[in-house]
């Protein structure tokens, strides 16, 4: 189980016609301490997890936003669907945890709830 101890919102996305709203994750987690998860509006106006990634560039090298390397890998499925993970059920934990964080939900719920309407 992945702890977080802070979420902050970062912006809405497009990818590829989908909207999605960033979300920078501090975990308590060792290996990943820095994640970025990204919601979508699901059919029924809740928030959906669609992925989280983790970010591989070294701040000391990689200073800029560089778009020209693979530095952020998709962790999802390491994270939700591993042998000590209960795959469905960790990914809906995991996002409440993200949303019940100080002024997540309501980011979302401004920037991109809105937009989808």
């Amino acid at each position: 189980m992945i702890t977080v101890r802070d979420a902050r919102y970062c912006r809405v996305l497009d990818r590829g016609g989908h909207r999605l709203a960033e979300v920078e994750v501090y975990t308590g987690h060792p290996r990943d301490p820095q994640l970025v998860a990204y919601f979508s509006v699901d059919s029924n106006g809740a928030f959906k997890l669609e992925n989280v990634l983790t970010n591989d560039a070294d701040a000391e090298i990689d200073w800029f936003d560089n778009n020209m390397h693979s530095a952020m890998y998709d962790v999802s499925p390491q994270i939700f669907s591993g042998p000590d993970h209960l795959g469905l059920f960790d990914r809906k934990d995991f996002a409440a945890q993200l949303l019940a964080r100080e002024g997540v939900k309501e980011a979302l719920e401004r920037n991109l709830k809105r937009e989808a309407d």
